[in-house]
């Protein structure tokens, strides 16, 4: 089961590497978030979660959710983690890898993230210091 992540979202990682000056030791304050994102109280598989600190110049976070819809936040490769301080929240799919016909590789079901949670500032969460579990429950109703 092969999947690709979208090319903006891969080039923004990269630049947030090089921002946030990748093997440098006097980065920001950092803490552990995890959590688990559910639609429609079934765990949402294959998509792709967010931390956009509201404090101006804060660098984002990501994480990707696993068969269970549980997720991990990443500072950079090297980093797990988010700023301290509240964030914009985004979440959604997975683009699933495709042929050069253009069609997915496999017939893979992938959550439909629903549309008004993917308006932005629907979604939000706070980081503090210590370990966070930040659960995200969607329902498509």
């Amino acid at each position: 089961m092969a999947y690709r992540v979208d090319r903006g979202v891969v080039l923004f990682c990269f630049c947030l590497c090089l921002g946030s000056g990748c093997g440098r030791n006097d980065g920001p304050d950092l803490a552990q978030v995890t959590g688990r994102i559910t639609i429609d109280g079934k765990p949402a598989q294959k998509l792709v979660i967010r931390f956009i600190p509201e404090a101006e110049g804060g660098s984002p976070s990501y994480g990707a959710t696993d068969a269970e819809g549980n997720y991990r936040l990443m500072f950079t490769a090297d980093a797990n983690g988010a700023m301290l301080g509240k964030h914009r929240v985004e979440i959604e799919a997975v683009t699933p890898e495709t042929g050069d016909d253009g069609m997915p590789i496999k017939d893979e079901t992938i959550p439909i993230v629903p549309l008004r949670y993917r308006e932005p500032g629907t979604l939000n969460g706070e980081v503090k210091e210590g370990n966070n579990r930040i659960d995200y429950v969607l329902e498509s109703k």
